[in-house]
């Protein structure tokens, strides 16, 4: 990539929250989600990443042999109501937060949706750059499984979680899992909510990225922001004033997930 800064060795940290079986509709189409999701990772062209799950039941599906992927099995009871979703996804990532601080890990963090894609030449693009507080996405793609249709979405980080990438030192990390000591680190920024990204990032160095980059898959029959009703199955194009294409093989190609 034009501009390669190869004196940043920094490493990135995808950090995944698995649903758990019980909360799911679906539990195959849960696993076959997330092989897609690390499959667009782990076909990056630049392999200096790494990615860790945490959840209640491990799956079951090949990618979780890759030598990058760390599974994390985590004790608590799964939620008991939608409600408590998205409270479980924040606990287990806080979860992989004290799991790296153990682990001595220094480097870009991201939060990554089960369900989300990102592009194979995006940790190439994030290391391209000099080391910066974050990465905002701006622009990304949609994806509405359904009715098989994808656009792009400006203000990307307002409506999707897999939008910002956080450069954490070690000690920036949780020194355990329980919120309080969360709310003493920088980490506290990836439990709070993503629309308002820029708002904690206020007088930090970071940089908005206007390349659709990551991809938000919606209405998949599992998709939590559609089982809380905040996005309907119909949900198009036309809504953000966009041109919207046929979801086809060329577009699994450009994030290499087949």
């Amino acid at each position: 990539m034009a501009g390669y800064n190869k004196s940043n060795e920094v490493e990135v940290a995808f950090a995944i929250s698995l649903k758990s079986k019980s909360s799911s509709r679906n539990w195959t189409r849960v696993q076959n989600n997330l092989a897609r999701t690390l499959r667009s990772i782990i076909n990056n062209t630049d392999q200096n990443f790494r990615i860790v799950i945490a959840g209640h039941e491990k799956p079951t599906i090949i990618e979780m042999n890759h030598e990058l992927v760390t599974w994390l099995p985590v004790r608590f009871s799964p939620p008991t109501s939608i409600s408590k979703y998205s409270s479980d996804k924040f606990r287990k990532r806080r979860v992989i937060g004290a799991f790296l601080r153990k682990s001595g890990f220094s480097g870009y963090f991201m939060p990554l949706d089960a369900d989300d894609w990102v592009h194979y030449r995006f940790v190439e693009y994030i290391r391209s750059h000099s080391i910066t507080d974050a990465f905002v996405m701006n622009s990304g793609c949609m994806a509405n499984m359904k009715s098989k249709q994808i656009w792009v979405r400006e203000r990307f980080y307002k409506a999707c979680g897999s939008s910002a990438i956080f450069y954490f030192r070690n000690n920036d990390f949780p020194r355990t899992s329980m919120k309080r000591d969360v709310m003493k680190s920088k980490f506290k920024w990836v439990i709070f909510a993503h629309a308002k990204v820029t708002n904690y990032l206020n007088n930090k160095n970071y940089k908005m990225v206007n390349y659709p980059l990551v991809t938000w898959v919606v209405v998949h029959g599992d998709n939590n922001t559609t089982m809380k009703r905040k996005i309907r199955s119909s949900i198009s194009a036309k809504r953000y004033q966009a041109i919207s294409e046929n979801l086809q093989d060329w577009f699994y190609e450009y994030y290499k997930i087949k």
